[in-house]
């Protein structure tokens, strides 16, 4: 199953669900990025978000403001349902994400 992320801003009540492809979705300012994030807060090619295999993880970019998850800034995380990412205002929800790690016992 795709992840779902759920957008929202501080600036507006209203959020938007999308559901990501696999694959690399570039998030920025940028004409070129297939999460586009309209903030000054917001790096032209912030990071992205990677989906393969059943893992979505979110890297930062080297850009200005960062990228946190849960409140902890990152370079590069691994996302489960309910982590919540932020990228300048923007708040993302993941509502569906990696699939959870096994626990394998012997």
């Amino acid at each position: 199953m795709q992840p779902v992320i759920q957008l929202r801003s501080s600036r507006t009540s209203a959020s938007s669900l999308l559901q990501l492809g696999k694959g690399r979705t570039q998030i920025g300012r940028g004409a070129g990025c297939g999460l586009r994030l309209q903030h000054q807060g917001v790096s032209r090619d912030h990071g992205a978000f990677t989906y393969y295999i059943g893992l979505l993880m979110v890297e930062d970019h080297d850009s200005t403001n960062g990228i946190f998850v849960n409140g902890v800034r990152v370079k590069r995380q691994v996302l489960y349902a309910g982590d919540r990412v932020t990228v300048g205002p923007i708040e993302i929800y993941i509502q569906k994400g990696s699939a959870a790690p096994s626990t394998a016992t012997a």
